[in-house]
């Protein structure tokens, strides 16, 4: 991994998406700072698409789809993605809804005897409002506990027959083989009529875990937050480039590049 600084600058002056994680990368201990939705709002306003992808909540996300300053989100890494139309929101799933509720029943039933072997973990907070995962707590509203935890509940889930994917502060399961950057190339396709391989040079990706490993090895301009250092990856799933700062601080350093970079070349057109 490189420093980000070391990005060069003719690939962030000519980004046409901004394309990020949430939890830990937008957010620095489990809040959203003002300054980084100011910094989407101001992105967005250069032209640039700024498309969201999470494990959190469909609940979550809808009103993330309404409220933020964001031309999609990707949920529930990659079981849907939601997109603003003129006042309502397009929701477009990897499933039926016969599928996903019957994926739910089996998926509730692993979570319920994995937190029951795990002393210290607990049901996330947030499943009420899941549509085709859950997620296991071991670092958001129960004591932090060590990664190598939450490494062994997710392989204890894959032994169950579900796919599971660690983030910062849960584990995520779910049936099938679909991920983050599945349903992201399938909103470029179908919402923007482009593919990866199209916008590589001119799209970054920001992130800060495990979870986000499809996307770090399928952009070439990935970007850590500092923290996803801490985790055991394969060096083909860490990202090119590293922030000096965790979280939102290390987000707030990629935006201002952009931005600074975006007003170069607007001074620049029209000198």
């Amino acid at each position: 991994m490189k420093p980000f600084a070391q990005m060069p600058q003719k690939y962030v002056g000519g980004l046409g998406f901004l394309v990020s994680d949430i939890d830990d990368t937008l957010t620095l201990h489990g809040v959203l700072p003002a300054k980084v939705y100011s910094s989407l709002q101001a992105i967005r306003a250069t032209g640039t698409l700024v498309i969201l992808i999470t494990g959190r909540p469909a609940g979550w996300c809808d009103m993330i789809a309404r409220f933020w300053p964001v031309d999609a989100v990707v949920g529930e890494n990659g079981s849907f993605y939601f997109k603003p139309e003129g006042g309502s929101i397009k929701r477009v799933w990897v499933d039926n809804a016969a599928t996903r509720a019957a994926n739910l029943v089996r998926l509730s039933s692993m979570a319920e005897k994995i937190v029951a072997e795990f002393p210290g973990t607990a049901l996330a907070e947030d499943n009420p409002w899941r549509a085709t995962d859950v997620a296991v707590d071991f670092a958001e509203d129960v004591a932090p506990l060590p990664l190598k935890v939450a490494e062994q509940i997710c392989s204890r889930f894959i032994g169950m027959g579900a796919t599971a994917k660690v983030s910062s502060i849960h584990v995520n399961a779910w049936i099938g083989s679909y991920d983050k950057l599945s349903m992201f190339e399938r909103l470029l396709a179908d919402e923007f009529n482009t593919h990866v391989q199209d916008i590589l040079d001119k799209a970054i990706y920001t992130g800060d875990s495990p979870n986000d490993a499809p996307m770090f090895r399928r952009f070439d301009l990935s970007v850590g937050m500092k923290s996803v250092t801490e985790y055991s990856m394969e060096a083909e799933d860490m990202p090119k480039y590293l922030t000096k700062g965790d979280g939102a601080d290390g987000f707030l350093e990629v935006a201002a590049r952009i931005l600074q970079d975006h007003s170069y070349l607007i001074k620049r057109e029209n000198s």
